[in-house]
């Protein structure tokens, strides 16, 4: 996570939407929280910072391409 402002407001819902493109199911972790990336209030609650490392896990037939838009997304 990049963001000083981590995964509030604007770019989570940014996220949502993006994640919501895609048939496969994405989760996001971080330490003992986790997240349907589909959910804004879900990854809100997260409560990502900066410097917070997130695990994204995708499963479903475009996966990989989820994967690479979510990870450049978070990076950005």
């Amino acid at each position: 996570m990049s963001s000083p402002h981590g995964l509030q407001g604007r770019r989570a819902t940014r996220l949502t939407t993006t994640a919501s493109q895609f048939e496969c199911s994405i989760q996001l972790s971080s330490n003992d929280c986790a997240a349907d990336a589909k959910n804004v209030s879900e990854v809100m609650r997260l409560s990502a910072r900066a410097g917070l490392r997130l695990r994204i896990q995708a499963s479903g037939a475009d996966e990989s391409v989820a994967l690479r838009v979510i990870c450049a997304l978070l990076t950005d």
